[in-house]
């Protein structure tokens, strides 16, 4: 009987082991993918956001014709899809970055819809207007994204300023100057338009 005990004691250890064991190695082989994805993501993110900080400094040269043209291109954020496992990170984060292209996407729709329809020549100040706070705003999520994936994976933290510079209160400067711009000019249409209305039901 006492035999029988320690046989089955030895087999119920060996299993408990062999369940700690695997789960160890699926552990040690997420933290991989894990670390493996942050790098490669967060090499396009840096690039993203230093090309955005470009490109919000970008107030347009004139061409042969006087007309003012746009010198920095848009920047790219190409996601990985191979050999990444993107359950690796947590789903928030996951989210996160998985939908800033559609979000880049929606910038530059929206930036297209300005240059067509409401900007005028030959200085388009409300294109450039636009495509600065829509990159400004994309720069500080991308910069965001960054520091939380990098926390997540314990990679280095990115110095991106020093004493002389600072691109993130640049950017916060650029986003906090065009909110006030469109609540203006948001005001000064309401007021045009509440003039309008007591113009029209004025008596004659």
């Amino acid at each position: 009987m006492e035999k029988e005990l320690i046989g089955l004691l030895g087999v119920v250890v060996g299993f408990v082991l062999n369940l700690v064991y695997g789960a160890w190695v699926k552990r040690s082989q997420r933290k991989q993918e894990q670390y493996y994805l942050a790098v490669v993501v967060t090499m396009q993110l840096d690039r993203f956001f230093d090309e955005a900080v470009l490109l919000c400094g970008d107030n347009g040269k004139p061409d042969q014709d006087g007309f003012y043209i746009s010198i920095i291109p848009y920047p790219k954020f190409e996601l990985p899809t191979k050999d990444v496992d993107w359950r690796s990170l947590p789903q928030d984060l996951m989210r996160d970055i998985l939908w800033l292209p559609e979000c880049i996407r929606s910038a530059q729709e929206l930036i297209s819809s300005v240059s067509k329809y409401v900007t005028s020549p030959p200085y388009f100040e409300e294109y450039f207007e636009t495509r600065q706070y829509e990159f400004a705003k994309l720069a500080l999520t991308a910069n965001k994204v960054s520091i939380r994936l990098r926390k997540v994976a314990n990679l280095p933290m990115r110095k991106i300023s020093d004493q002389y510079y600072d691109p993130i209160s640049d950017l916060i400067t650029i986003v906090a100057k065009f909110d006030k711009m469109r609540d203006e000019r948001h005001l000064d249409q309401l007021r045009i338009m509440k003039e309008m209305r007591v113009k029209q039901t004025a008596p004659n």
